[in-house]
Protein backbone atom coordinates (compact mmCIF):
# COMPACT_ATOMS: atom_id res chain seq x y z
CA UNK A 1 0.00 0.00 0.00
CA UNK A 2 2.63 2.40 1.08
CA UNK A 3 4.47 1.01 -2.16
CA UNK A 4 1.77 2.32 -4.13
CA UNK A 5 1.23 5.71 -2.33
CA UNK A 6 5.11 6.03 -3.52
CA UNK A 7 4.49 5.65 -7.07
CA UNK A 8 1.63 8.18 -6.94
CA UNK A 9 3.57 10.54 -5.33
CA UNK A 10 6.68 9.85 -7.76
CA UNK A 11 4.44 10.51 -10.61
CA UNK A 12 2.47 13.25 -9.83
CA UNK A 13 5.74 15.35 -8.95
CA UNK A 14 7.33 14.02 -12.60
CA UNK A 15 4.09 15.28 -14.18
CA UNK A 16 4.17 18.73 -12.60
CA UNK A 17 8.13 19.29 -13.26
CA UNK A 18 7.31 18.57 -16.77
CA UNK A 19 4.80 21.19 -17.08
CA UNK A 20 7.12 23.68 -16.65
CA UNK A 21 9.49 22.73 -19.32
CA UNK A 22 7.58 24.83 -22.12
CA UNK A 23 7.30 27.85 -20.01
CA UNK A 24 10.60 27.45 -19.17
CA UNK A 25 11.75 27.31 -22.63
CA UNK A 26 9.31 30.26 -23.72
CA UNK A 27 11.48 32.42 -20.87
CA UNK A 28 15.15 30.96 -22.81
CA UNK A 29 15.85 28.48 -20.88
CA UNK A 30 17.54 26.01 -23.31
CA UNK A 31 17.73 22.70 -20.79
CA UNK A 32 14.23 22.82 -20.84
CA UNK A 33 12.96 22.27 -24.17
CA UNK A 34 15.92 19.48 -24.66
CA UNK A 35 14.18 17.42 -21.26
CA UNK A 36 11.08 17.64 -23.06
CA UNK A 37 13.02 16.10 -26.18
CA UNK A 38 14.39 13.37 -24.36
CA UNK A 39 11.49 12.50 -22.93
CA UNK A 40 8.99 12.47 -25.05
CA UNK A 41 11.07 11.70 -28.50
CA UNK A 42 10.32 8.01 -28.05
CA UNK A 43 6.10 8.36 -27.73
CA UNK A 44 6.63 11.16 -30.54
CA UNK A 45 8.49 7.75 -32.86
CA UNK A 46 5.56 5.36 -31.90
CA UNK A 47 2.81 7.64 -32.71
CA UNK A 48 4.54 7.94 -36.71
CA UNK A 49 4.85 3.75 -35.97
CA UNK A 50 1.25 3.05 -35.33
CA UNK A 51 -0.50 5.67 -37.53
CA UNK A 52 1.93 3.97 -40.53
CA UNK A 53 3.45 6.94 -41.79
CA UNK A 54 6.09 5.55 -44.59
CA UNK A 55 9.65 5.68 -43.18
CA UNK A 56 10.58 7.92 -46.55
CA UNK A 57 8.72 10.46 -44.33
CA UNK A 58 9.24 9.77 -40.62
CA UNK A 59 12.30 12.38 -40.29
CA UNK A 60 10.55 15.15 -41.40
CA UNK A 61 7.80 14.38 -39.79
CA UNK A 62 9.46 14.08 -36.24
CA UNK A 63 11.01 16.87 -37.20
CA UNK A 64 8.35 19.25 -37.89
CA UNK A 65 6.33 17.26 -34.93
CA UNK A 66 9.44 19.02 -32.23
CA UNK A 67 9.19 22.56 -34.23
CA UNK A 68 5.73 22.85 -33.91
CA UNK A 69 6.32 22.17 -30.11
CA UNK A 70 8.88 25.25 -29.97
CA UNK A 71 6.55 27.55 -32.04
CA UNK A 72 3.33 26.62 -29.61
CA UNK A 73 5.07 26.91 -26.15
CA UNK A 74 3.96 30.16 -25.08
CA UNK A 75 0.45 28.69 -25.94
CA UNK A 76 0.81 25.89 -23.43
CA UNK A 77 -0.84 26.10 -19.94
CA UNK A 78 0.81 24.71 -16.97
CA UNK A 79 -2.71 23.00 -15.76
CA UNK A 80 -2.74 21.08 -19.06
CA UNK A 81 -0.66 17.66 -18.71
CA UNK A 82 2.47 17.75 -21.48
CA UNK A 83 1.57 14.06 -22.78
CA UNK A 84 -2.40 15.05 -24.70
CA UNK A 85 -0.63 18.37 -25.52
CA UNK A 86 2.00 16.99 -27.60
CA UNK A 87 -0.22 14.13 -28.53
CA UNK A 88 -2.64 17.00 -29.89
CA UNK A 89 0.09 17.76 -32.04
CA UNK A 90 1.53 15.14 -33.42
CA UNK A 91 -1.61 14.26 -34.87
CA UNK A 92 -2.42 16.90 -36.00
CA UNK A 93 0.72 17.07 -37.76
CA UNK A 94 -0.04 13.48 -38.92
CA UNK A 95 -3.65 14.51 -40.63
CA UNK A 96 -1.73 17.23 -42.62
CA UNK A 97 0.71 15.11 -43.96
CA UNK A 98 -1.61 12.82 -45.10
CA UNK A 99 -4.19 15.10 -46.65
CA UNK A 100 -1.14 16.76 -48.38
CA UNK A 101 -0.18 13.34 -49.76
CA UNK A 102 -3.74 12.70 -50.50
CA UNK A 103 -3.87 15.88 -52.80
CA UNK A 104 -0.10 15.19 -54.09
CA UNK A 105 -1.75 12.11 -55.56
CA UNK A 106 -4.62 13.24 -56.95
CA UNK A 107 -3.09 16.15 -58.28
CA UNK A 108 -0.65 13.48 -59.80
CA UNK A 109 -3.57 11.42 -61.38
CA UNK A 110 -4.92 14.68 -62.66
CA UNK A 111 -1.80 15.46 -64.44
CA UNK A 112 -1.70 12.00 -66.02
CA UNK A 113 -5.07 13.03 -67.63
CA UNK A 114 -4.22 16.21 -68.65
CA UNK A 115 -0.80 14.78 -70.22
CA UNK A 116 -2.91 12.35 -72.33
CA UNK A 117 -5.41 14.61 -73.45
CA UNK A 118 -2.28 17.03 -75.35
CA UNK A 119 -1.01 13.72 -76.33
CA UNK A 120 -3.95 10.69 -76.61
CA UNK A 121 -1.63 8.64 -78.36
CA UNK A 122 1.02 7.88 -76.16
CA UNK A 123 -0.24 5.29 -73.39
CA UNK A 124 1.38 3.75 -70.38
CA UNK A 125 -0.01 0.88 -69.05
CA UNK A 126 2.66 1.54 -65.94
CA UNK A 127 1.54 5.55 -65.10
CA UNK A 128 -0.80 4.66 -62.60
CA UNK A 129 1.54 2.79 -60.46
CA UNK A 130 3.74 4.89 -60.87
CA UNK A 131 0.86 7.05 -58.62
CA UNK A 132 2.27 4.93 -56.03
CA UNK A 133 5.82 5.50 -56.56
CA UNK A 134 7.55 7.49 -53.89
CA UNK A 135 9.76 9.04 -56.99
CA UNK A 136 7.18 10.61 -58.49
CA UNK A 137 6.17 12.75 -55.76
CA UNK A 138 9.34 13.51 -55.01
CA UNK A 139 9.70 14.36 -59.13
CA UNK A 140 6.50 16.07 -58.55
CA UNK A 141 7.77 18.18 -55.59
CA UNK A 142 11.13 19.38 -56.98
CA UNK A 143 8.77 20.22 -60.58
CA UNK A 144 7.08 22.43 -58.76
CA UNK A 145 10.00 24.13 -57.06
CA UNK A 146 11.12 25.22 -60.53
CA UNK A 147 8.26 27.15 -61.73
CA UNK A 148 8.26 30.65 -61.93
CA UNK A 149 7.34 32.19 -58.76
CA UNK A 150 3.30 33.17 -59.61
CA UNK A 151 2.51 29.75 -61.49
CA UNK A 152 4.28 27.85 -58.75
CA UNK A 153 2.50 29.86 -55.59
CA UNK A 154 -0.90 29.59 -57.31
CA UNK A 155 -0.73 26.29 -57.88
CA UNK A 156 0.52 25.66 -54.24
CA UNK A 157 -2.71 27.65 -52.93
CA UNK A 158 -5.23 25.97 -55.07
CA UNK A 159 -3.84 22.47 -55.68
CA UNK A 160 -2.12 21.48 -51.95
CA UNK A 161 -3.73 23.91 -49.83
CA UNK A 162 -7.18 24.18 -51.26
CA UNK A 163 -8.28 27.69 -51.56
CA UNK A 164 -10.81 29.22 -53.91
CA UNK A 165 -10.00 31.75 -57.04
CA UNK A 166 -10.74 34.74 -55.11
CA UNK A 167 -9.25 33.73 -52.31
CA UNK A 168 -5.80 33.16 -53.85
CA UNK A 169 -6.57 36.72 -56.13
CA UNK A 170 -6.76 38.49 -52.76
CA UNK A 171 -3.93 37.05 -51.19
CA UNK A 172 -1.92 37.53 -54.08
CA UNK A 173 -3.15 40.84 -55.24
CA UNK A 174 -3.72 40.18 -58.76
CA UNK A 175 -6.95 39.95 -60.91
CA UNK A 176 -8.84 36.49 -60.15
CA UNK A 177 -8.71 36.26 -64.72
CA UNK A 178 -4.53 36.37 -64.00
CA UNK A 179 -4.90 33.54 -61.23
CA UNK A 180 -6.70 31.52 -63.71
CA UNK A 181 -4.20 31.96 -66.42
CA UNK A 182 -1.23 31.43 -63.95
CA UNK A 183 -3.25 27.94 -62.72
CA UNK A 184 -3.47 26.82 -66.37
CA UNK A 185 0.36 27.21 -67.78
CA UNK A 186 1.80 25.25 -64.67
CA UNK A 187 -0.64 22.52 -64.83
CA UNK A 188 -0.06 22.28 -68.82
CA UNK A 189 3.85 22.91 -68.01
CA UNK A 190 3.32 19.67 -65.22
CA UNK A 191 1.25 17.85 -67.45
CA UNK A 192 3.72 17.72 -70.29
CA UNK A 193 6.90 17.21 -68.26
CA UNK A 194 5.09 14.12 -66.65
CA UNK A 195 4.44 12.67 -70.10
CA UNK A 196 8.21 13.12 -70.79
CA UNK A 197 9.43 11.69 -67.80
CA UNK A 198 6.67 8.72 -67.95
CA UNK A 199 8.08 7.95 -71.85
CA UNK A 200 11.39 8.04 -70.41
CA UNK A 201 10.49 5.39 -67.43
CA UNK A 202 8.98 3.49 -70.08
CA UNK A 203 11.91 3.55 -72.34
CA UNK A 204 14.01 2.88 -69.88
CA UNK A 205 12.10 -0.39 -68.68
CA UNK A 206 12.69 -1.88 -72.65
CA UNK A 207 16.00 -1.07 -72.61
Amino acid sequence: MNRGNVITVESEVVEIDERGWLPRHSRGDQQAFEQLFSAYRGFVTTILWRYGIDPVYRDDLFQEIFLRIHQSASRYRPNQSLKPWIATIALNTVRNHRRDLYRKTHFLFRLRINKNHCNPTDHNPGADQMLEDQSTLEWLEGRIRQLPDRQRETLVLFTMKGLRMKDIARVMGLPENTIKTHLRRARLALALDLGKRETAENDNGHM
